[in-house]
């Protein structure tokens, strides 16, 4: 054959500069000149595109292109003929045949030493050649796969490797280089092999065979002539192939129709339905899946995405990842047909008309194709081929994926689909990373059921769950059942479990409110089997009822107890107006006591009035206008509310000593009300008494009573600061000492029934207040006029909610008022902080703390513009943390130490001063800086100060000067991903720093290094308009000595300027006067020192950095991609074999590894020239030289623009051991 009469080619692999004719002084891909290199750098930095045609412009073209643009640093290459050996035909499809060969020369890989791209030493591959037959003259057919196959080699690492062309010289056909495929196709694979593949290992296949398929889908190609035949197996790494078809191949063994011509007659039985036979012991539902991948109907198959979950849940089944009795039976079925695999016969005898390489069909008048029910077996799975949750088919999985990331929500029912739909809705929300769902729970898994309370309407048990609650980890994706326990818990008998409806509503509150607040725990719902009575399962806590506490313990509650109990009960009765409910039948009885916290016994809410105009409840909680037969309002709820607070401070039942009978319902509308205990604060009297208005349209909100309580309730914890408090926690501690001397015995009428009843009363009178009540409203309304006088939030200007004294809306944490810093332009800017902290669960905000709860205050440093402290602040950082209702919970603090930074001359606070303080405070609240904690003055200079988290290590220049000899190339690296974390965060942001400097590059204790000092800083499309110029002379960008826009390229300057710093361990041009001269020198290319041992790549990119043209210095977030990809090379194993920028993450490694030997020998000790000032300062320079690069820089930058920020290396061969 041709292609074994191999020609030499006189072409040497690799191209020497010297062999290019002196007259070729123009780049074959750009046209553009090649000056004196003669080669084109911008499109060729390794100089393989010059020296070499295939003779086809097309194709040329097509392998410079790849050449040029580089990804991934993989790019495509012309091999001439003669480098290839050992030459043999292995394949041959319809349109190509396919060889292997050894490539003497190997893959091209480069390295990037010294400035240049250096060749590596080439190792000889074994490689695939296929002829593309007929392309002596290579047509759009051809270039067009030649492209598709290059796409989605770089895109999708399940394609093998596209290496580069070739040609055969005898028959001049084109001949593409890829990856070797060692175990040919999946069809000689499994011929060989067939016995011993396990249908974990078929399914495998499958599984990553549908992975690159669908990827190729998702690439917008369709692969048009996919059969076992094409499928390579490369150590057990799988490529592109079909689908239906070949899963019937993988069950039998055997090709499909292989005793049949592949003529008319076939193509007519496949159009009536014929498929291939499958193999024995096949599963049904694997059957069924091949089967919908063969429909007749297109529309019918299922997407490769949806193939692609299904085969996962196969693959995890098998392997035991799956929980339940989905992934069980499929695990068990496969097992099961193991069992036939070593009896299944691979003989066969081929039709000789049998050809399995793609060919080309003429058919006509093919009838229609007609769906044929091929699987007369009953499917054992019918039952579940449907979703319960959403209706959509399960297809073969057995379980919904987008309903049920869990695999719980099959194989269980209530026997009422409103409960399970309520159930499954809990479950098929809890995919969005919310762990907490509810159960459906047999009866039958709880023990040891005894009745523990009997309140009211409802009966409530104890029991032991045998499970206990089912917990999941999401872990790669998927989630894993952790390891359960049996649990005690809490039975509530659900007394409408007979109207669903109602039922419901409780559940779903119930669960609303559980959600909402992490003490109460809902974990699902069970039956009573005998009484079909539905029960709430939810947390075992140690419950009494208020009544039972305040009978056996009220001498014990103090007034802080009492108010935390009554601010919980608003808060949940807050949310149950919020949702429109009412409660209906608020008394002591129903409120239940747990551990930790108070709570309604959620079972008479309604949000809407009963259809007859009978009177439900207790009288003494019942309102007037309920009494008078009017609508059950929100405000009923609140009239309830104040007669407990009143029972809160007596210990006695509401009207103990009466009869609860027309005349007491009578008095009720007429104004009487249950008496307070001794002692109770006035305060909380004139609240209970609002609660208690006879005018419904009177009462406080369930929001307003929330707001109160809550307030008092951090008041009474040492939650509230300043002045505002300290009156009402007097008041409470002075009730607390009545508490002894209140006496709890009482003796009851025996017709005082506190059981809830029906009343029907008639005529009762038009509700009023009494005397008493509205003497005590005018009375505290008259002795609270002055105290209320002028109580208006100085933030937002309107009037304080009565009785709290401050301004939730704008003040979460009850700090902004009682403080001023006298100026108000800082008060403002403090407050806004304050304000917005409320926003969002991140809780930053600045402080105004007094000078002095500062001590220990020293001076540790002086910039152009301020003087810096560290100090002790007594009292520390105030801290907060939201609570389930919105609120916010002040935290004990302890002293800290902190820097104080004095702005010079700040006693009237400038536009220049406050922008810093902006600037400062913008970049800290959206990114991890130094922490800005507040505001202080100095009392005797009257200028302002921050105060800041203390650096305790100093700043950079300071650390380089003592600890250089000790910091290696990994720290160095290290610190300088900070620093470029910080700035790619400050131009995204929209700002310059403007004086980017090592004084003001900060390290804290864990040496984490941030950026400071923001005095000059402004936003990136703001220019000062004094055209002045101020900084460290040594970092300013020379543009910016020539007076031009400060730009982000300005701070990168700086940025190169403290990266050779670093290298050196010594100030910029510490021998020099910091004068004109100096500036001058810079501005013709001057640059400082690197240290002794600098690795070349880093001094280019320093370079780069401190190129004097802007505009060819990195961006801060190529800069960061670079850096980030050093320190992960030379921190991380697993970066070892990735490739970017020109290099593996080993070769990087080694690079600075080997520049670690120079660092003990770096001199450190320097004499600074006295006129050498690293402190910002104003600089006066005029008439100065345009930039330009010295020819040092020049020299390193001249391959700058060649150098191509590659994306991610080719991922590694996927190992099929791994799978068999």
């Amino acid at each position: 054959m041709s292609i074994d009469n191999k020609t030499q080619v006189p072409i040497e692999s690799e191209l020497s500069i010297s062999d290019i004719d002196s007259n070729h002084k123009n780049c074959s891909y750009c046209n553009q000149p090649f000056f004196e290199e003669l080669w084109c750098k911008n499109c060729d930095p390794y100089k393989i595109i010059e020296g070499w045609t295939s003779e086809n412009p097309d194709v040329d073209k097509f392998i410079k292109d790849t050449m040029y643009s580089r990804k991934y640093g993989t790019w495509l290459e012309w091999v001439p003929f003669d480098r290839f050996t050992d030459i043999e035909q292995i394949g041959e499809g319809g349109f190509s045949k396919v060889y292997s060969a050894t490539w003497v020369d190997g893959k091209a890989n480069y390295i990037f030493e010294y400035g240049n791209w250096k060749k590596l030493d080439p190792k000889p591959i074994e490689v695939a050649l296929k002829r593309l037959n007929g392309s002596h003259e290579i047509s759009i057919e051809y270039l067009n796969e030649l492209k598709i196959h290059w796409n989605i080699y770089l895109k999708e690492n399940f394609s093998l490797k596209f290496y580069g062309m070739t040609k055969d010289p005898i028959t001049k056909e084109f001949m593409m280089i890829i990856e070797l495929a060692n175990e040919r196709s999946l069809k000689s694979f499994y011929l060989n092999k067939f016995n011993n593949i396990l249908w974990d290992n078929k399914i495998r296949i499958l599984g990553h065979l549908i992975l690159g398929l669908n990827n190729l889908h998702k690439l917008g190609y369709f692969h048009k002539n996919l059969h076992s035949g094409n499928i390579l197996v490369y150590y057990n790494y799988y490529n592109y192939g079909c689908f239906g078809i070949i899963m019937t191949e993988l069950s039998s063994g055997i090709p499909p129709f292989h005793d049949r011509n592949l003529d008319l007659d076939l193509a007519a039985d496949i159009c009536n339905g014929l498929r291939p036979e499958f193999g024995k012991g096949t599963p049904e539902f694997y059957k069924e899946l091949a089967y919908r991948c063969m429909n007749s109907n297109p529309r019918q198959r299922p997407k490769a995405d949806e193939l692609r979950k299904i085969l996962i849940f196969w693959e995890h089944s098998i392997s035991g990842e799956m929980f339940g009795y989905n992934g069980k039976e499929v695990e068990s079925i496969f097992k099961e047909a193991d069992k036939e695999i070593k009896n299944i016969s691979t003989l066969h005898e081929k039709n000789p008309d049998a050809i399995y390489i793609s060919q080309s069909f003429s058919f006509n008048n093919l009838s229609n194709p007609i769906e044929v029910n091929v699987n007369n077996n009953e499917d054992i799975f019918n039952e579940h081929n449907i979703c319960s949750y959403c209706n959509k088919s399960i297809i073969e999985e057995l379980w919904c994926n987008e309903c049920d990331p869990h695999y719980i929500i099959e194989g269980w029912t209530s026997e009422i689909p409103e409960i399970d739909k309520f159930i499954k809705d809990t479950m098929h929300n809890a995919r969005n990373y919310n762990y907490y769902f509810l159960e459906w729970i047999p009866f039958d898994r709880f023990v040891n059921i005894e009745q523990i309370e009997e309140e009211g309407v409802s009966k409530v048990y104890s029991a032991i769950w045998t499970d206990g609650k089912s917990e999941f980890k999401l872990i790669n994706g998927s989630w894993t059942k952790s390891e359960s326990k049996s649990m005690k818990v809490i039975l509530k008998c659900l007394n409408e479990s007979q109207n669903i409806t109602e039922c419901l509503n409780k559940l779903k509150f119930y669960w609303n409110l559980c959600k909402m607040d992490d003490t109460l725990k809902f974990y699902g719902v069970t039956k009573k089997p005998k009484t079909e009575e539905i029960m709430i399962v939810v947390k075992f806590t140690n419950v009494k009822s208020l009544r039972n506490i305040l009978t056996n313990d009220f001498n014990k509650i103090l007034w802080e107890d009492k108010i935390r109990l009554l601010r919980n009960l608003a808060f949940i009765l807050r949310y149950l107006h919020e949702l429109k409910y009412f409660y209906r039948d608020l008394r002591n009885g129903n409120i239940l006591q747990n551990d930790n916290y108070s709570y309604f016994e959620l079972f008479e809410l309604a949000n809407e009035q009963k259809s007859d105009d009978k009177i439900y409840g207790i009288l003494p909680y019942i309102s007037p206008e309920i009494l008078n037969r009017k609508p059950y309002t929100l405000s009923s709820d609140i009239y309830s509310f104040g007669i407990i607070m009143t029972e809160l401070s007596s210990g006695k039942p509401p009207f103990y000593d009466k009869n609860f009978n027309s005349s007491l319902a009578s008095d009720i509308c007429n104004g009487l009300r249950p008496e307070f205990g001794k002692g109770t604060p006035e305060i909380y009297k004139k609240l209970a008494y609002k609660c208690m208005n006879a005018n419904s349209y009177e009462r406080p909100t369930a929001d307003e009573l929330y707001q109160i309580l809550n307030f008092w309730n951090d008041i009474l914890n040492g939650k509230v600061l300043g002045y505002i408090g300290k009156e009402i926690k007097v008041t409470f501690d002075d009730a607390n000492n009545e508490i002894p001397n209140i006496s709890t015995s009482y003796e009851k009428n025996s017709e005082a029934n506190y059981t809830c009843q029906v009343f029907m009363f008639n005529n009762l009178p038009k509700s009023v207040n009494s005397s008493i009540i509205i003497s005590y409203f005018e009375e505290t309304k008259n002795k609270e006029n002055d105290h209320f006088k002028n109580k208006i939030c100085s933030y937002c200007n309107k009037p304080f909610i009565e009785m709290i004294l401050w301004c939730r809306e704008c003040d979460p944490y009850c700090i902004i008022e009682g403080w001023t810093s006298g100026n108000l332009n800082i008060d403002k800017f403090i407050k806004d902080s304050i304000y917005n902290a409320r926003k969002g669960p991140n809780i930053k905000f600045l402080e105004w703390v007094p000078f002095d709860r500062f001590i220990n205050i020293e001076q540790i440093g002086e910039g152009g513009f301020s003087k810096v402290y560290s100090a002790t602040w007594i009292d520390g950082k105030s801290k907060y943390e939201r609570r389930g209702d919105g609120s916010w919970k002040k935290l004990e603090t302890k002293s800290i130490k902190v820097a104080l930074k004095k702005l010079n001359g700040s006693q009237n606070i400038s536009v220049k001063y406050l922008n810093e303080l902006k600037i400062h405070w913008d970049i800290y609240l959206n990114n991890n800086y130094l922490v800005f904690y507040g505001m202080t003055r100095d009392p005797k200079t009257n200028e302002f100060v921050m105060i800041l988290e203390f650096a305790s290590n100093g700043n950079l220049r300071n650390f380089l000067l003592r600890a250089l000899n000790i910091m290696f190339w990994i720290h160095k690296i290290k610190l300088l991903y900070d620093l470029i974390v910080d700035l790619k965060n400050i131009h995204e942001f929209g700002y310059l720093h403007k004086d980017l400097h090592s004084g003001n590059i900060l390290l804290n204790d864990y040496y984490y290094y941030y950026v400071s000092d923001f005095g000059l800083s402004g936003p990136a499309n703001e220019q000062k308009s004094d055209n002045k110029i101020y900084g460290v002379l040594p970092y300013i960008a020379p543009e910016v000595l020539n007076r031009e826009p400060y730009t982000t390229s300005s701070d990168i300057y700086s940025l190169g300027i403290i990266m050779i710093e670093l290298s050196f361990g010594k100030p910029p041009f510490y021998n020099r006067k910091h004068n004109l001269n100096l500036a001058l020198a810079i501005c013709n290319g001057l640059r400082p020192e690197f240290g002794k041992g600098t690795p070349e790549i880093y001094k280019k990119l320093a370079y780069r950095c401190t190129n004097a043209n802007p505009i060819e210095r990195p961006s801060a977030n190529e800069l960061f991609s670079i850096i980030e990809f050093w320190y992960d090379s030379i921190n991380s194993e697993s970066m070892q074999e990735e490739e970017n920028f020109g290099y593996k993450g080993k070769e990087v490694k080694a690079i600075f590894e080997a520049a670690d030997k120079e660092i003990p020998n770096i001199l450190t000790s320097y004499e600074k020239d006295p006129d050498a000032f690293y402190t910002s300062r104003e600089l006066t320079f005029s008439n100065l030289s345009k930039p330009v690069n010295s020819s040092i820089i020049s020299s390193y930058l001249q391959d700058e623009t060649n150098e191509v920020a590659c994306q991610d290396s080719q991922l590694a061969d996927l190992d099929f051991k791994r799978f068999l």
